[in-house]
């Protein structure tokens, strides 16, 4: 049983050739981000349209991570399913080999349908994560709560549980964003990115799978984006 990723380094081993040595990527770190800054729960940040937001709550899953280079995947992480939470920690990292050359990251964001029919897991898929709807025997791939001064909802609040992994409503969305180099990537999602697409004053309640759930998910997954950090 996989033990939260957010709380160590997950190391990972792949065979590399010599071809691919040398100065490279040597590890992916996934960080919640508002306005090029990391997220702070429950502190209010203006997103680009001159509206104001908090965030309670950030968690979403990451699964089926690869590295890719000129079209070619040169490292896999498998189906590992791992989560972000904005609460535990600003970032998961994950090692790779030393000296990998990549151009682009791809993963899906969410848990797929073979992950979901099978009840629920353990490690970063335990229940007690608060991402498995018990009623519906599924998980939620992103969750977003907060409050925002447009949102019409009682206390101004706003909740996004996006998930869904039946057709026509599957959610899970597949992931590719462009990068520059190691050693370090930093996968960046921009949050404010994402709520700048939403008109909370008309819709603020999302629970369950269906059209906005797909919708909503598709604009997360647009708000990714990848650079090296040091």
């Amino acid at each position: 049983m996989m033990r939260p990723l957010h709380a160590f380094l997950l190391a990972m081993t792949v065979c590399v050739s010599a071809a691919q040595m040398g100065a490279g990527v040597t590890g992916l770190r996934f960080v919640p981000m508002a306005d090029a800054q990391a997220i702070q729960l429950d502190r209010e940040f203006p997103l680009p349209g001159g509206a104001s937001v908090s965030i309670a709550a950030l968690r979403f899953y990451v699964s089926h991570i690869a590295l890719h280079a000129n079209g070619r995947a040169v490292w896999t992480d498998g189906d590992r399913c791992h989560l972000v939470d904005a609460a535990d920690s600003s970032s998961i990292t994950l090692a790779t080999p030393s000296g990998l050359h990549a151009d682009s990251v791809s993963f899906l964001l969410g848990v797929d349908s073979l992950t979901n029919v099978s009840g629920a897991l353990g490690g970063d898929l335990d229940p007690t994560k608060g991402m498995y709807w018990a009623w519906n025997s599924g998980y939620i791939n992103f969750k977003l709560e907060g409050r925002a001064p447009a949102c019409a909802a009682r206390d101004h609040r706003f909740e996004f549980h996006l998930g869904g992994y039946l057709p026509p409503d599957r959610s899970a969305q597949q992931v590719t964003v462009a990068v520059t180099g190691g050693p370090v990537v930093a996968i960046a999602l921009d949050i404010s990115r994402f709520l700048d697409a939403v008109d909370l004053a008309k819709e603020y309640h999302v629970m369950s799978p269906g059209p906005a759930a797909v919708r909503l998910s598709r604009a997360v997954a647009n708000s990714f984006n990848g650079h090296a950090v040091e």
